[in-house]
């Protein structure tokens, strides 16, 4: 029992880790350089994937990769908003990853 305590304990501090590296992008994103943002969505998506945070980690990479290929244009706010969201979901598997993905999608059309 105790081990399962700890393991709880532990996802809940990898997520407070990545609720205040989401909440510190959100509030820096407009000052860093494109080089900066990078490494920020990848550390984010390092410590998702290595939790077994699958939404979080796809977005996060998803933010790379939008960034790798529009630059300043890319646009940030759906990636950190979805991330917000995918940290505080129950099910972390590669579906629910492709339905987050998804949703910033519809963000991006609507």
């Amino acid at each position: 029992m105790a081990s399962i305590r700890n393991d709880q304990q532990d996802l809940g501090d990898v997520r407070s880790e990545l609720c205040a590296r989401i909440d510190q992008l959100d509030r820096d994103f407009r000052m860093l350089s494109l080089g900066e943002l990078g490494r920020r969505a990848d550390s984010i998506r390092q410590l998702a994937y290595s939790n077994g945070l699958a939404p979080v980690g796809g977005l996060a990479a998803g933010l790379g990769e939008a960034l790798a290929r529009g630059g300043r244009g890319a646009m940030i706010r759906p990636y950190i908003d979805g991330m917000r969201d995918a940290v505080r979901c129950d099910r972390q598997d590669d579906a629910s990853a492709n339905s987050y993905l998804a949703a910033v999608g519809v963000r991006f059309a609507g």
